[in-house]
């Protein structure tokens, strides 16, 4: 092979070789990199939720623990439970909702509980207003959520707690920045694969992954 063959060679494989390169660091990119319209949303629904605050006098901005899948719609279940009690579980949500004896007043009640559409972990518990004499328990596997991959949103803190919502409107159901009147002591089950928490009253209820500084328990 010529010196000018050998050379023309040598500069068609170097050229192929910068050009694949190109190509993975392109596709490489485009895997890591967020949707840039991630950010965008974020801001868009701490925007709307802070507006949302100044009408609810004490209370907090949260970030909700998030579905790895979405529901597409609501998922709604009612159960007619005796005053000895029981549980209702939610399909394709992972939640159930523990009735204890005595709860109530009266041989029986009739409780719906709604799975909010969307990813957010977000339930509304009817009758609304109802409130129990011995508190009933929230209980959520964690096997289908974010929960490892948790980062609130600068500003918030990183603790897991029980919150309640007056209403399903203050519940972003893709971002899960939601308006809360209760932060609630919750914990998780010994395996760290559910968390668990108190609820005295009905209507709305969700797992907070992080308050926005200034909030309390």
């Amino acid at each position: 092979m010529t010196n000018d063959h050998r050379a023309s060679f040598i500069r068609r494989c170097v050229g192929a070789a910068a050009a694949a390169i190109a190509l993975v660091v392109v596709a490489c990119s485009e895997v890591s990199a967020p949707p840039p319209s991630t950010n965008r949303a974020i801001a868009s629904s701490l925007e709307s939720a802070r507006a949302a605050k100044t009408t609810l006098p004490h209370s907090f901005l949260v970030q909700g623990l998030l579905r790895v899948k979405p529901l597409d719609n609501p998922v709604v279940v009612t159960k007619v439970i005796p005053s000895g009690g029981g549980s209702i579980d939610v399909p394709g949500t992972d939640f159930q909702l523990q009735i204890p004896k005595g709860a109530f007043d009266g041989k029986e009640m009739a409780i719906t509980v709604r799975a909010l559409a969307g990813y957010t972990v977000a339930y509304d518990f009817e009758p609304h207003g109802v409130v129990f004499n011995v508190p009933l328990k929230f209980v959520q596997h964690l096997g289908h959520t974010n929960l490892k991959g948790v980062k609130p949103p600068p500003g918030f803190n990183n603790r897991l707690s029980g919150a309640y919502f007056p209403k399903a409107n203050l519940v972003d159901p893709t971002s899960g920045i939601a308006v809360v009147t209760e932060l609630l002591p919750a914990n998780l089950t010994w395996s760290g694969d559910q968390i668990v928490f108190s609820i005295w009253h009905f209507s709305g209820y969700m797992v907070s992954t992080g308050c926005e500084d200034g909030g309390s328990q």
